[in-house]
This record gives structure tokens, sequence and C-alpha cells, in this order.
């Protein structure tokens, strides 16, 4: 009754529509996945069906492209420059305060009907593209005096916008819900290890090609990185806004049925 009331408030269903949806939820979690079962059982699991299998392809190559578009250097790169100009701690604050208003934004506009999740992927992650080939511009043509500090600090105020516009919370956002709910708990754990594991080699590797291949070619390198994640959210991630889990399900099932015939 509590979980029927709780959506009728929070979705505006009907008193008939929220308690079918609580019996589809109720129905899928008899089906979920055990305490006892071993981890090679999840894990083959994950792969066992083309429809997990697609499901992991969104939700891994999301993470991934989060990372390797080069988020975290571009941070770190941004916080050097920012103490070398003495405003360390009040670009950290101010950073901290633009990163917060960019989330609000779209927290906003992620269930507006004029956005959603998809637009929001595609329009901030083609943001980021920009700013990266920009910022590779900038280094690259900057001469032995190097670029101006004001454009390069416009270019990551810039890629940090569209970052938190879309990938720093969206992709979480779908990562949650593209799972079935039987392989959930062990997918969103292979994906929050792919996220972590990628920024550790994003972050060990950024000073070793930063000496060897120079700015410019690194963050053109980070640019065409965000360019296939434009090319990956365009082919692979569906627009999941106003879905239920069950229809995100069947959505996901049809897509990799769809792509099953497609190689055959």
């Amino acid at each position: 009754a509590d979980a029927e009331v709780a959506l009728t408030q929070a979705q505006g269903l009907s008193p008939e529509t929220a308690r079918a949806e609580v019996a589809a939820m109720q129905s899928m979690a008899a089906g979920a996945d055990t305490a006892d079962e071993g981890l090679g059982a999840k894990l083959a699991e994950l792969t066992g069906s083309p429809q997990n299998r697609k499901a992991l392809t969104i939700g891994v190559g999301l993470v991934l492209f989060q990372q390797l578009s080069g988020q975290p250097s571009v941070l770190y790169y941004a916080n050097r420059i920012f103490e070398s100009a003495g405003l360390g701690f009040q670009a950290a604050v101010g950073v901290g305060v633009f990163k917060l208003i960019m989330t609000l934004v779209s927290v906003r506009l992620v269930e507006d009907p004029r956005w959603g999740r998809r637009p929001l992927l595609l329009y901030g992650t083609a943001g980021m593209t920009l700013s990266l080939f920009a910022l590779s511009a900038l280094f690259a043509l900057g001469g032995a005096a190097g670029p101006s500090q004001g454009l390069v600090i416009a270019c990551v105020v810039a890629f940090v916008g569209c970052y938190q516009v879309g990938f720093g919370p969206v992709t979480w956002l779908i990562l949650s819900e593209v799972f079935p709910l039987k392989i959930r708990s062990a997918a969103v754990s292979v994906g929050t290890l792919a996220n972590f594991g990628s920024n550790f080699l994003v972050a060990l590797l950024f000073d070793l090609e930063r000496a060897n291949l120079g700015e410019g070619l690194l963050f053109g390198q980070f640019a065409l990185i965000a360019l296939a994640a434009v090319a990956f959210i365009n082919a692979q991630v569906p627009e999941t806004r106003g879905l239920t889990l069950e229809e995100i399900e069947a959505q996901i099932m049809g897509d990799a049925e769809a792509d099953a015939e497609s190689q055959s």
C-alpha cells in the first residue's frame, strides 16, 4: 500500500496503474538473483542472453567513455593553471559551485519531455568534444609563449559544464535503469569497477603522455575519444525517460534482437 501511494504521489499515476506497477515490480523481484549465488554464476548470467549483453555494453561503455574522454585529467590540469595564477582556493570553490549549478540544470532537464537522458548525453558529450578540440588547438598553435591562460580556462569551464549536464549525472542514472533486476546488482558492480579502473588509468598515464606527446596531442586524443563517445551514444543508448523498468527491458530486448538479425 505504501509503495502504491508513493508511486501515485511521485509520478501522478492513478491508483489502478500504481497497483499494476507494484505487482510488476514484485513479480520481477521474485525472480531476482539470490544471495547464495556464486560469483561465477552471476558473471555468467551477465552475458548469458543478448538482452543482458546489450545492457552490459550500454552500461560499461558509458562509464568507460565517461572517464577515458579525459575528465579527471582536464580538471587536474586546470588546477595546475589556477595554482600558477594564484587562484587555487578561489578557483576550486568556483569550479565546485559551477559543477553543482550545472548538475542541477541536468536534474531539471532529465525528466523534461523536450530533453531526457539521451539528448543530454549527446549534447553534453558533443560540447565536451568541441572543448577538447579547442584545447588541443590552443596548445598546438600557442607557440613558444604558450596558449592564453584565459582561453584555456574558458575551454576547461565549458568542458566541465558539458560534462556535468551529460556524462556526470546521466551515466549513473542510465546505469541504474538499463539492467534487468535479476542482474542489476552484479552489473552495476561491474560498471563501477570499470569506472574506477579507467579513472585510475587516465590519471596514471596523464603526466607520461603529456611529457611524450605534448598537450596538443594529448587533448586531441581525448577529443577523438569523446567524438567516439558521441557515436556510441547515438548508436547504442536508448531514451529511458518516462519508461517503466519493464518497458526499458522490452526496448533493450528488441534492440538486441534487431542487432542479432542484422549480424546474421
